[in-house]
């Protein structure tokens, strides 16, 4: 899916973001400090930073090894109008006000998609039936 959304960029964006499929490769329960270790193997002379909504950061006590987590990377919080602060270092950035909370009920719903999500996007959700969406 992160393929898909990258082929809807212009190219300048496009030449500036890997996706890499370390995750979708790995057996078993995959957890986001056990990513972000193997990024560290593979670029040890790059630091990392989490890139979360603020209702993923609201939540992210809850990850697995999440005091573990926040001693390798810094977390970033995009914030969302009406959200109060989540103790992480927050940005404001002109993006559209949707989670993907919205974006699967809009799913379940049977919803006209074109506002929420990228064609490509929208295309690989559906080929692949995500969310319930065949």
């Amino acid at each position: 899916m992160c393929t898909a959304a990258l082929a809807d960029l212009p190219d300048t964006l496009q030449e500036k973001v890997s996706v890499l499929d370390l995750e979708v490769n790995r057996s078993g329960p995959t957890f986001t400090i056990d990513t972000i270790n193997q990024l560290r193997m593979i670029y040890p002379r790059d630091s990392f930073s989490i890139i979360l909504g603020s209702d993923a950061a609201a939540k992210f006590d809850e990850w697995y090894r999440a005091e573990a987590l926040k001693k390798i990377v810094d977390v970033v919080v995009v914030k969302r109008p009406g959200q109060g602060k989540s103790g992480f270092t927050e940005v404001e950035i002109n993006a559209i006000d949707i989670s993907a909370t919205q974006v699967r009920e809009a799913i379940g719903k049977r919803a006209d998609l074109a506002p929420l999500l990228s064609p490509s996007v929208r295309t690989y959700i559906k080929e692949n039936g995500l969310y319930g969406s065949k």
